[in-house]
């Protein structure tokens, strides 16, 4: 389950931003996931990603280590091979949370949270980042105390999640942005995850051939999952 999430969780935790100008509303990119678990698991996944912020269907079309499709749709996972379902797992509903629909909606410079429940209570300058800290309203049931936000010439550069006890429970870094006309898209995420004990997890995700808004082959970005059900 850990590896679902880690391949997945390219996350934020709550957002509702709004889109100005130009409307990217679908991307698509070749995509490597290396995973370094603690337990000394290592993975390794490449293939193509697609989303249509519309839609909503993130679809993975995965070709190392085998040919298959991960479907992340609502609350579910679908794991398709030779057009069979070979298995549905139950996740949260993360899709509108992701790297991809965030930047399709303007919104990831901030990881989301500008326009959320979490507040920012500081706001910092060390050198050439700036550092916003948003507090997680206590009424919330969550592990998280607050969320550290870096951000570099106004881009997202790392986010930092502090538990209750105010130790770290996750990092992500955000880097090699490319600029397609006033879209911005990192092609590097690394994510660290922390257990109780301090172990750490790692898992780093390359975007190359990043394409916006596809008209040739719009039924990629959506899969008739009824069969499945």
């Amino acid at each position: 389950m850990l590896k679902y999430f880690f391949f997945l969780l390219t996350t934020v935790m709550t957002y509702h931003g709004i889109c100005f100008g130009q409307d990217y509303f679908r991307i698509k990119a070749d995509f490597t996931v290396k995973i370094s678990l603690n337990d000394s698991t290592k993975s390794l996944t490449k293939g193509i990603v697609y989303y249509d912020k519309n839609i909503k269907d993130l679809i993975y079309d995965i070709s190392f280590p085998k040919i298959e499709k991960w479907i992340s749709k609502d609350t579910s996972l679908y794991k398709v091979k030779n057009d069979s379902l070979y298995q549905r797992v139950t996740i949260p509903s993360i899709n509108e949370f992701t790297v991809f629909h965030l930047a399709l909606n303007a919104g990831l410079n901030d990881f989301g949270l500008k326009n959320s429940i979490y507040k920012i209570n500081k706001v910092e300058k060390k050198e050439n980042l700036v550092l916003s800290y948003y507090k997680i309203p206590e009424k919330v049931n969550t592990l998280i105390d607050h969320v550290v936000i870096a951000k570099r010439d106004n881009r997202l550069e790392s986010v930092i999640m502090v538990g209750k006890d105010q130790k770290i429970l996750s990092k992500q870094f955000f880097r090699n942005y490319i600029k397609i006309d006033a879209f911005e898209f990192p092609q590097q995420i690394i994510q660290v995850l922390y257990t109780v004990s301090g172990d750490e997890s790692y898992q780093v995700t390359e975007f190359r051939n990043v394409k916006i808004n596809d008209m040739t082959n719009s039924k990629l970005y959506q899969i008739n999952l009824k069969k499945y059900e």
